[in-house]
């Protein structure tokens, strides 16, 4: 598929999901009350992303990213958007292998002792298959789709279209040079070599931890559209029984330890938390880990702007409440986002304050529940839309991965004791992080 005809049938598929839109909003107002109702609209929004994801699966790269972010961040999603996280048609066995060959210079079934031709899952970009190489280990292969990376660009290219994919809450108010860092970090997800890099600097980073996993690269066998690592052992986070409370506190306290211990304590984060990305595996003696698995999308966060960020959440975990108030809005003005000062009283900035906060107010557990992440996206989309705050470039992506990272929780609905996780990870203010 050409560029041409890839955007003849981008534009295409983004009129049958505006269509979609507006018979569903057709048929409400000559069946109930014209005035609607918050369950109209998710009727509505739901009949959009049916259509989306017909059109997404096929054509991948940006637009099955898009249905993969709404996937997780809209409440209710349709399964047809959910299975986009690692269930894309897949491309022929045939295109893979000669991918693998132009690659690493041998088709795969002379590379690998065994080589499974259908693969295991297959997301926006790539697709991953199970092999065996000639050491004996059970590998997971990541090959990139042909001609994927064009088709990316592509999609790219319109600055509406890359709104799309900071998320709903964030895409709106986007200035031109943060858009232009949105756009650069997706596209550097078509390196797999930079992503083999990232995943082993995670590696070391989170060394010796007793839950946070990530699996070995094998730099042999590995290149710019390919990526083959351990196979790593688990079940995926839609795949947990949802009546173990004890599992569910676990992993959604190595989720937030990792979602804001990586980039304060080690300068870089992955801003893309699918929840396609975790694998959870309880071991033999018991104990529960949490694999890492996605570092394609992965971001440097600056010391000035790390230090800004660290100072927000000393003031959240501050235990004089006022005093804890000042030092957040000081952070929140050092670091950029406040646009202007005359909106911090306003009822908007605090329910956003309130609800950053909340996880993270009370030694007690919390429940990360949906309510708590509709809340979250509802009150940033609102605060942002009042004109006091703005997503700056060098913290947009930062805030990107903490709106996914808590719509990845609310799928678990864990109540943990967050609060502590958090002050294990930034500390308490009163002594700088080693």
């Amino acid at each position: 598929m050409n560029e041409r005809e890839r955007l003849r049938r981008r534009l295409g598929a983004d009129v049958k999901v505006g269509l979609a839109r507006m018979w569903a909003r057709a048929r409400q107002i000559v069946t109930t009350d014209p005035s609607g109702s918050d369950d109209d609209d998710r009727i509505v929004d739901e009949a959009a992303e049916r259509e989306l994801a017909r059109h997404a699966g096929e054509m991948k790269a940006g637009m099955a990213k898009v249905a993969q972010l709404l996937a997780y961040t809209s409440a209710g999603a349709p399964r047809e958007l959910a299975s986009l996280w690692d269930g894309v048609p897949a491309v022929p066995a045939v295109a893979i292998a000669r991918v693998v060959e132009e690659e690493l210079g041998a088709p795969p079934q002379r590379l690998f002792e065994r080589w499974d031709p259908e693969p295991i899952a297959a997301a926006s970009l790539g697709q991953v298959h199970a092999a065996r190489g000639k050491d004996g280990v059970e590998y997971a292969v990541k090959v990139q789709y042909p001609g994927i990376a064009e088709a990316l660009a592509g999609d790219l290219a319109s600055d509406n279209f890359a709104r799309r994919l900071a998320g709903g809450e964030l895409g709106k108010e986007l200035s031109s040079e943060a858009i232009e860092t949105l756009r650069a970090a997706i596209l550097g997800e078509t390196d797999y070599l930079a992503e083999a890099r990232a995943l082993e600097r995670f590696a070391s980073a989170w060394a010796g931890d007793p839950v946070v996993r990530a699996p070995a690269v094998n730099p042999a066998l590995s290149s710019k559209r390919v990526l083959t690592m351990a196979r790593a052992p688990g079940r995926a986070l839609a795949a947990l029984p949802h009546d173990d409370p004890a599992l569910a506190a676990a992993v959604g306290a190595a989720i937030v330890r990792v979602a804001w211990g990586t980039p304060l304590q080690h300068g870089f984060f992955n801003a893309d938390p699918n929840p396609g990305n975790y694998l959870v595996e309880r071991a033999d003696d018991g104990h529960v880990h949490v694999w890492f698995l996605d570092f394609g999308c992965t971001v440097e966060l600056t010391a000035d702007a790390a230090a800004a960020d660290r100072q927000l959440w000393h003031g959240v975990l501050d235990e004089d409440a006022f005093a804890g108030a000042e030092k957040f809005r000081m952070a929140l003005a050092k670091s950029g986002l406040l646009r202007r000062t005359d909106t911090l009283a306003s009822t908007a900035h605090r329910a956003w304050e309130r609800a950053v906060a909340a996880p993270f107010a009370s030694a007690e557990p919390f429940r990360w529940d949906r309510d708590h992440h509709a809340e979250l996206a509802e009150t940033t989309r609102r605060v942002l839309a009042q004109g006091g705050m703005q997503m700056p470039p060098s913290l947009l992506l930062l805030w990107r991965a903490r709106l996914g990272t808590s719509a990845v929780l609310s799928m678990l609905s864990p109540r943990a004791p967050f609060r502590r996780v958090l002050r294990d990870v930034v500390g308490t203010g009163r002594a700088a992080l080693r």
